[in-house]
């Protein structure tokens, strides 16, 4: 295996990477405009604030990424909540700078898997 030129673990997690990450930005672009909706977004913020208090209570090593995206979602409902238009302004830069990232790692992606061709 050390003969190909790109490592095969370093092009699978280029390739998860990028395809998560397109998918959280997507998310977090539907989320932008669902909290524009008057009752939706008053309900949709304080979830994230619930969400994001449980993200406190995680105790185990591996869960810290998964608590600090919690503890994110948290703030982010709470500025959804007090300050719509940052939140609005931080949600959309947010998700297009994870929609960027995404396919800046799907064109790695593929430019690995030419490689090993």
């Amino acid at each position: 295996m050390s003969n190909y030129p790109v490592d095969s673990s370093d092009l699978r997690g280029r390739g998860t990477r990028g395809v998560m990450s397109a998918v959280g930005g997507l998310g977090l672009l539907g989320v932008n405009a669902l909290i524009h909706i008057p009752v939706v977004g008053w309900i949709l913020g304080g979830a994230l604030v619930i969400v994001g208090i449980s993200g406190l209570f995680g105790k185990a090593k591996g869960e810290k990424t998964s608590r600090n995206i919690m503890l994110a979602a948290g703030a982010a409902g709470l500025a959804a909540l007090l300050l719509p238009k940052l939140a609005a302004f931080l949600l959309g830069a947010g998700g297009l700078a994870l929609i960027g990232y995404g396919a800046y790692n799907i064109y790695k992606f593929v430019r690995g898997l030419r490689d090993r061709a």
